[in-house]
């Protein structure tokens, strides 16, 4: 074997993520602080969000999927200049919370989607 050979990529994700661009919004510290965000790649697991530029995220978000009305509990798994990957943890409809401490993504969801 030639060692001139260009390395093989090889897909660590476990599933294929779909190319969209969507409208979502990034949560933490109770609602106190969102930041809208454009949703590049998504798939059951994770997605990859783009941010405005020098908004910074922590590592624990929730993710509003505006279109489909669904809020994903994820984690930053990678970080790089607007984009951030996440992994997601659990996916709740919006309004089926059995949490009442997570009203809150409903609110932000009901404003954000006002403004459209």
């Amino acid at each position: 074997m030639s060692p001139n050979l260009p390395a093989l990529h090889v897909e660590r994700r476990p599933e294929r993520r779909r190319r969209t661009l969507l409208g979502g919004c990034v949560a933490f510290d109770d609602g106190k602080q969102a930041v809208d965000c454009t949703i590049r790649n998504l798939s059951t697991g994770g997605a990859r969000i783009t941010l405005p530029p020098g908004r910074e995220i922590p590592g624990h978000v929730f993710l509003i999927h505006m279109r489909d009305r669904l809020v994903y509990d994820a984690v930053i798994v990678w970080k790089k200049g607007s984009e951030a990957g996440l992994c997601f943890s659990k996916v709740l409809q919006l309004g089926e919370f059995s949490d009442p401490r997570l009203a809150y993504l409903q609110e932000l969801w009901l404003e954000r989607a006002a403004r459209r």
